[in-house]
């Protein structure tokens, strides 16, 4: 029992190391499904950067699977454009089958108006360039929530891997389920919009004037390693101007057995006064970052302001309605988990009913742990109490287990 005791401080140890500094509540959810939840950047910029410290618990202290999805940087417009039906079979209590042309060159994506049907739908979908042969595109698709929120029918898109076949056939499965409705196939229209992306707020920006090199040097850094996808510079001055600039990090490499710090370049881009001076970039994971543009024998640039911005990401869960949900990250040392819905995420509908995180409570921020960090706090000390602990707790196991034969 002596033994028992002393083990119990060091799991405490444990524990107080591996805890999730930032919580969350979800908004109230509405009806039993999956719902799609949107990252805030306040959850981001203490997560990890694969996210794979990231929890939701519900009212029961039970972990809620879910998988992550990014969409696409364009938004379509919801003009519809219907696609010619040239062919509409069924086999009762089997199967439906729709054959559709391809008005398009590719195609990776159309859309279902159905008629209010309360289920889901499994489908396969075949293509074909003379209505002969043809073959497979998607095996296992499925469409869901097929339950208008308006209205008496549902729009639901169907995406698939880019296919150019001059015909389509998709197979509705009946066998398990009464068939459905399918009013019209489509497609939104080509014109598109940007995604609207999410703001990343520096921390502080501090603009100097490199006279030697002439250059103008800007220094931005982050309250915490953000994920950077698009810088927009606001230039009010000069009216023309036409620049080269670099955005770079400062970072450490050994050389000869001698460590030296160095400009790691992130991404390249040209200011002009013809152009829109916003840049989608090659991502960027940095707290700390360097822009610096070449001014030659020019005026230096006056800028009202240089917005961040970072491509939103998607939880896509399974919630029950009226049910609390809380929302746990910022454990450093925490392992991505494995949930069996990941595997099914292909077939998941990507018009789900959305729901949002809020109360977000940071337990204490980064910031405030460099500011007091002790030897206690370092990553390398953590891991060696977590290894010691380990051992010890064998040590101590294996006596006891031989005190217990003895008796």
């Amino acid at each position: 029992m002596k033994q028992i005791r002393f083990l119990l401080p060091l799991l405490f140890v444990n524990l107080a190391i591996a805890q999730y500094n930032i919580t969350g509540e979800l908004s109230n959810v509405n009806k039993d499904g999956l719902h799609e939840i949107c990252l805030p950047n306040e959850i981001r910029s203490f997560s990890n950067r694969d996210l794979s410290d990231f929890r939701i618990f519900d009212n029961k202290g039970k972990e809620v699977s879910y998988f992550i999805r990014e969409k696409g940087t364009f938004l379509r417009t919801n003009e519809y454009v219907a696609f010619e039906i040239v062919a509409k079979t069924a086999i009762k209590d089997t199967s439906s089958t729709i054959i559709f042309r391809n008005p398009f060159e590719t195609m990776e994506e159309f859309v279902l108006s159905i008629a209010n049907y309360s289920g889901s739908k499994t489908f396969k979908l075949l293509g074909s360039n003379n209505r002969e042969e043809w073959f497979g595109v998607l095996n296992n698709g499925r469409i869901s929530n097929l339950e208008g929120a308006e209205g008496i029918s549902a729009d639901k898109a169907v995406t698939f891997p880019r296919c150019a076949y001059r015909y389509l056939k998709i197979v509705l499965n009946d066998k398990n389920s009464l068939p459905i409705n399918v009013l019209k196939i489509g497609s939104v229209s080509n014109d598109a919009i940007y995604r609207e992306l999410q703001t990343v707020t520096p921390q502080t920006k501090t603009i100097s004037e490199l006279i030697e090199e002439k250059k103008t040097q800007i220094h931005v850094v982050f309250k915490n390693k953000e994920v950077i996808n698009q810088v927009q510079f606001k230039v009010i001055a000069p009216k023309f101007f036409n620049r080269k600039g670099i955005i770079y990090a400062k970072s450490s490499r050994v050389i000869k057995q001698k460590t030296e710090v160095y400009n790691k370049p992130l991404a390249h881009f040209r200011l002009n006064s013809e152009n829109e001076t916003i840049f989608n970039i090659p991502e960027i994971f940095e707290d700390s970052i360097y822009i610096e543009i070449e001014n030659k024998d020019n005026h230096s640039l006056t800028f009202s302001d240089i917005h961040f911005f970072q491509k939103p990401l998607y939880v896509i869960a399974a919630l029950k309605k009226n049910e609390n949900y809380s929302i746990k990250t910022g454990n450093k040392i925490a392992k991505a988990p494995e949930y069996d819905l990941s595997f099914f995420k292909n077939n998941i509908s990507k018009d789900l009913p959305s729901v949002e995180i809020e109360n977000i409570v940071a337990r204490e921020t980064p910031q405030d742990v460099a500011e007091k960090e002790s030897l206690w706090q370092k990553p390398w000390f953590m891991w060696s109490c977590i290894i010691i602990t380990g051992l010890v707790i064998l040590f101590f196991m294996s006596n006891l287990i031989r005190d217990l034969k003895k008796e």
